[in-house]
């Protein structure tokens, strides 16, 4: 994780640093989240619990391409319980390169990315990784539809604790007026082999439904709010749902950035829920 998010305080220092020599749209943001949980496996204890989360995102023309970094990193206070079988997942990030094009009013592009979750008996985040296609149609005066399919690997214990599968996101990004942006989106990973153990008909899940809305304060600083629901299921035996409350400050540096494209995270937060669904 410190590999990471180091990348990532590199990618925004970017952004700021050449924002406007460079022509970069791009943002910072972080703030806090309140998650609700609830697992069939185990008791969750003392939900819900308090995090904060940090993120970032740059994209810069090049020609006829388009190249983009983002990432995003989310780190939940368990109240001293150290152990993520009584509060589920802890740590979650993810960092993205994504490279592209855009005809007309269309955007074509591929990504690929490194992302973190808590893993087997482990002390500290394991890493796993993502890659996949995506586009955005854009619909004029700052709306768009996009969709995402990409294929991720997350390994927490090899031949036991493992999501090897698709994630695929869809959303739908609107302005309600001049200073309010809402962003829909809806996200399933599924892992068909492997997920809380593996062999026969022992699949994983993850869905999410998410609904974030952007409020500019100023013409240099927006306030977000964001509300998820997602449930984990680990084949027929168990489950696990979360509900995150998100408010936060995104700080835009050159140009606000036009694209809801961003690294899907919802195999990494299925990952962090194999162990303690097991």
């Amino acid at each position: 994780m410190k590999t990471g998010m180091l990348a990532f305080v590199l990618a925004g220092a970017v952004a700021a640093t050449g924002a406007q020599a460079q022509s970069w749209e791009g943002s910072l943001e972080g703030g806090f989240f309140l998650t609700d949980r609830t697992s069939t496996d185990t008791p969750i204890e003392d939900s819900p619990f308090l995090g904060t989360y940090f993120g970032g995102y740059a994209s810069m023309n090049m020609g006829s391409l388009k190249f983009a970094i983002d990432g995003r990193a989310e780190f939940t206070d368990d109240k001293g319980a150290d152990d993520v079988y009584v509060t589920g997942p802890l740590h979650t990030g993810v960092l993205g390169l994504r490279l592209g094009s855009q005809v007309s009013n269309t955007y074509f592009g591929a990504f690929a990315g490194a992302g973190w979750f808590d893993g087997y008996d482990s002390e500290d985040p394991m890493h796993g990784s993502i890659y996949g296609v995506e586009v955005e149609h854009f619909l004029g005066n700052g709306a768009s539809v996009y969709a995402q399919l990409g294929r991720a690997k997350a390994i927490g214990d090899p031949g036991d604790n493992e999501f090897i599968g698709y994630d695929a996101k869809i959303g739908y990004l609107t302005p309600v007026n001049y200073r309010t942006t809402l962003n829909v989106s809806l996200e399933s990973a599924y892992s068909p082999d492997c997920f809380e153990d593996c062999g026969a008909s022992q699949w994983g899940r993850y869905t999410a439904f998410g609904l974030e809305g952007t409020y500019s304060l100023t013409d240099r600083m927006d306030l977000v709010g964001a509300i998820t629901y997602a449930k984990i299921t680990a084949n027929t035996e168990d489950d696990g749902k979360s509900t995150n409350v998100y408010l936060g400050i995104r700080v835009p540096f050159g140009a606000k950035p036009k694209s809801a494209l961003r690294t899907p995270m919802g195999a990494f937060h299925a990952a962090g829920w194999m162990a303690p669904l097991d």
